[in-house]
This record gives C-alpha cells, sequence and structure tokens, in this order.
C-alpha cells in the first residue's frame, strides 16, 4: 500500500464525517435558513429529521475510522521494501491529527445544534416578548405535525410573534404539538395555523383535520 493510500482514505472518512453531521442537522439548520429569506418550505426538512439517529451513527462510525487511520501505528517497514527507506513525515502526521480533532469539533457543532439554536433562540423570544398590562391570556393547543427537534420551535415562535397576540409556546415533539399563550381575539387561532402551514408544517386545531391532509 503506498503512503498516500492511507491519507486519502482518511480524508474521505473525515470529510464525510463532517458532511453526514451537517446533513443530520440540516433538519433543523435548513428551516431557520428558509425562515430568514423568508421562504416557506421549513417542514419539508422533516424528513431527514426520522433519520437524524441514523446519520449521527454513521457519522461517529467515520469518526472513529478517522481516528483509528490517523493514531495507528505505521509498521516499521511496507512490504517490498525491507530496508524501511519509506519513514513517516512528522508534519505530516502533525497535520492530520490537527485536521482530526478540527473535524471532531465542526462534527461536535453540528451535533448539538438543535438544542443550542432553540436554547439561544428561546431565551432572545422570551426577552422580547412584551406583554401588554392587564391583558387576558388564555392556552390553546395546536396539533403540528413534522416537528423533529427543539430547534423546530424556533420558527414556529416567529411565525406567531408575526400574527400577533403571541406570548409563549411549549413544545411536545413526542406529542407532535405546542401550546400556545395568547391574547384572545377574532380568528387569531386560526391565524396561527394558517401561519405553521405556511412553514410547510401540517398544523390543525383540536377536532379538525390537517389543511394538507385534505
Amino acid at each position: 500500500m503506498s503512503a498516500t493510500q492511507p491519507d486519502r482514505a482518511k480524508k474521505l472518512t473525515l470529510g464525510g464525517a463532517v458532511l453526514a453531521a451537517i446533513a443530520a442537522s440540516s433538519c433543523c439548520i435548513g428551516p431557520l435558513i428558509l425562515a430568514a429569506l423568508g421562504i416557506g418550505g421549513a417542514g419539508a426538512f422533516a424528513v431527514l429529521g426520522a433519520y437524524r439517529p441514523y446519520i449521527l451513527g454513521a457519522t461517529a462510525v467515520m469518526l472513529a475510522g478517522g481516528f483509528y487511520l490517523t493514531y495507528r501505528k505505521p509498521r516499521a517497514a511496507a512490504e517490498g521494501d525491507a530496508c524501511g527507506c519509506e519513514k513517516p513525515n512528522p508534519k505530516a502526521g502533525r497535520a492530520g491529527k490537527i485536521g482530526l480533532w478540527f473535524a471532531t469539533g465542526l462534527v461536535l457543532v453540528f451535533a448539538a445544534a438543535p438544542n443550542l439554536i432553540a436554547c439561544i433562540a428561546n431565551r432572545g423570544h422570551d426577552a422580547a416578548v412584551a406583554t401588554t398590562p392587564g391583558a387576558t391570556v388564555e392556552h390553546a393547543t395546536i396539533r403540528v405535525e413534522g416537528m423533529d427537534c427543539k430547534a423546530c420551535g424556533v420558527h414556529i415562535r416567529g411565525a406567531l410573534a408575526k400574527v400577533g397576540g403571541f406570548h409563549n409556546m411549549t413544545l411536545d415533539l413526542e406529542a407532535q404539538k405546542i401550546t400556545v399563550g395568547y391574547e384572545p381575539g377574532a380568528g387569531r387561532l386560526q391565524a396561527y395555523v394558517a401561519a405553521i402551514n405556511d412553514l410547510g408544517y401540517e398544523a390543525s386545531l383540536p377536532g379538525q383535520t390537517s389543511a394538507k391532509s385534505n
């Protein structure tokens, strides 16, 4: 095996791990990018969310392969090179280790992206919400199909805030629903449902079917 073959395999492994981590987090980052651009279709990324555990598993396997190729002990002499003329390059080995840990850092950032995005965005939203003094706040449940991680709540909150009267929201991913605190107004809940559907999800009020299921 030539000296370049392990290096090529290592680069492909690390590159694959980073790309897989990006794909695993695209179900959360993608909708935010679309929302920032004012484009709907955020719910279309939800299909990737179902495969997120498998993609992250493949990422871990490729990253483990990168560690193996980087830290394994090279043979003293390659087959057919009994004199041992081919010696490892210390600079290349150091650069490979730096690249490995850089790739590992990127993978960890992308893997944790959903929770980090949701935590930062939700804190900023809670601080920005202005409560009308003496306003009556009611709570309602809206079913939202297509949510797959906490980051989904970020652009849903933004859509509800644009409608108006929005105070807070609790996300229940397992039950595929949200509980909204809002100031009651004529047609406000229906407007919330429409705003969520515009993002690409399938929202409906209790006792109603999703507009997209018809």
